[in-house]
């Protein structure tokens, strides 16, 4: 069955996805294995660029390709005057490691770009329909995937997104029940993909380390480009503390950077909090705002000291906000809640909790399996 789907092309900017890859924060790496998974939603490597002179060129002949629709044969020519300039001696022939860095990283971009604009329309288009493309190059697992068609928020999208491995050609269109009746198609049995979603374990030849896979997916593809951007402070906190001391000294300033650009946002609902207060008309909305990550220094003391970490971000509550403003500390100390958990003066860890103090008040922050919560905080 032939079916129609949005083309990005070279005449019309793909803003998501452009807007997707230039908020990339750049890390070094040694090794394909140095980072995997999840954190590519938000970083940008490439394996054996441990200089980030390199990266930084690399990134943006990447940003040229996506942005300005570039070929392979143009990014060819920059990626050869890159090596050339820097003398870099990397693992791999040309062509397979050129292809590698500029498809992956433009695949991921436009995955990402797709996946926040159909959540974004998802009220008027709820489902997702995964779709091969239809050839004898077409992996049997993926086959076995064409045409499953689910709600947009089914947790088969957050492991089964395309791309789903290296040079995966998959991809997902949105319907609605309109376009499903006129297609002939049916959703699929939530029962039926349970299959699909079950991990087994392999072993690293090369570490001998045991990983989780999923039938069908390359190691450290098994997340969704997209959602992973969308509710990446989750994603990047767990990844964060599963890098080495030196990965996370680079990775948490740039991670910090990124949540700071939203710190005017985060002040704005403060301010909307102490104004609903004042007027005696509190909404319930349950929001979650990310503060930020914890200083890779502390992140290591955290683990010498065995403490049950599993992220590095910290976040706060609108109901935690609301119990601050009416308790001790003033409108313009919780302001300043982001720059206190990025660069506290001093720090304590105590029972599952950690104290940060900050010009003149302390912080309490509980440690979760998610992401980890500030619970008090009171003047000193």
């Amino acid at each position: 069955m032939a079916l129609s789907a949005p083309q990005y092309g070279d005449l019309v900017k793909f803003k998501e996805a452009i807007s997707h890859f230039q908020d990339k924060i750049k890390l070094t790496s040694e090794s394909y294995r140095d980072l995997q998974g999840l954190i590519h939603a938000k970083a940008f490597t490439v394996a054996g660029a441990t200089e980030i002179e390199i990266l930084n060129e690399l990134y943006t002949a990447v940003d040229k390709a996506i942005s300005d629709g570039e070929t392979i044969s143009d990014f060819r020519k920059r990626f050869d005057k890159i090596v050339d300039d820097h003398g870099w001696s990397y693992k791999g022939k040309r062509g397979w490691r050129t292809q590698v860095i500029y498809q992956n990283n433009k695949n991921t971009a436009r995955a990402a770009g797709r996946w926040e604009q159909q959540n974004r329309l998802k009220e008027r288009r709820p489902y997702l329909l995964y779709l091969t493309a239809g050839d004898s190059r077409v992996r049997p697992d993926h086959n076995k995937w064409n045409y499953i068609l689910l709600p947009v928020d089914h947790p088969f999208w957050d492991t089964h997104y395309p791309p789903n491995g290296y040079n995966c050609r998959c991809k997902v269109v949105s319907l609605n029940k309109r376009d499903i009746a006129r297609m002939g198609l049916s959703i699929t049995k939530p029962e039926s993909v349970n299959k699909f979603m079950q991990s087994f374990k392999v072993v690293d030849a090369s570490t001998g380390e045991q990983l989780d896979k999923l039938p069908g997916i390359d190691l450290g593809w098994d997340y969704n480009p997209g959602k992973a951007w969308l509710g990446a402070d989750i994603a990047a906190g767990k990844s964060v503390v599963k890098l080495s001391k030196e990965l996370q000294q680079l990775a948490v300033p740039q991670f910090n950077e990124a949540v700071l650009k939203s710190q005017q946002y985060y002040k704005k609902q403060v301010n909307l909090k102490a104004a609903q207060i004042a007027l005696i008309k509190p909404v319930v909305d349950g929001q979650e705002f990310t503060l930020g990550h914890l200083p890779a220094f502390f992140l290591n003391e955290l683990s010498r000291k065995n403490a049950p970490i599993y992220s590095s971000v910290v976040t706060i509550s609108s109901s935690q906000i609301e119990k601050l403003l009416a308790g001790q500390l003033t409108i313009e100390q919780i302001h300043q809640l982001m720059n206190a958990i990025q660069k506290p003066n001093a720090y304590t860890y105590i029972d599952n909790k950690i104290r940060m103090t900050y010009q003149g008040f302390m912080i309490t922050i509980e440690l979760g399996p998610n992401f980890n919560t500030v619970v008090a905080a009171e003047k000193i």
